[in-house]
């Protein structure tokens, strides 16, 4: 079984998972996770992306969500967490973050 843990971070899941990231952590398998020429096509049981897609502007993110496509089985499974808008919105009605703060998350990296 693959399972990838996509912009993993800081974050180890264990030897069972392959661990992929832009950053600079020691357990890395892979440093690009949008393109993923290591995987065969329908090779792949699990993709979780916990906030990773806000960091893509919005031509990009289609591209690496064919991708990740690409390499999930059939009945694979992409897990992916985003933003919650209505925890978004509060902390900045109530003064806790700046609007560019909260904009990135929300929409997405602008250029």
């Amino acid at each position: 079984m693959i399972k990838i843990n996509m912009g993993c971070g800081w974050q180890n899941f264990g030897s069972d998972w392959v661990h992929i990231d832009g950053g600079d952590y020691e357990h890395l398998d892979y440093q690009d996770i949008t393109r993923l020429e290591q995987f065969k096509d329908n090779s792949v049981d699990l993709i979780y992306a916990s906030h990773v897609i806000e960091y893509f502007d919005r031509e990009q993110v289609t591209d690496v969500l064919k991708e990740w496509q690409r390499v999930l089985k059939p009945n694979g499974v992409l897990r992916i967490a985003v933003p919650n808008f209505e925890t978004m919105v509060s902390l900045y009605l109530s003064k806790k973050c700046k609007l560019s703060q909260i904009l990135g998350p929300l929409y997405g990296k602008m250029e």
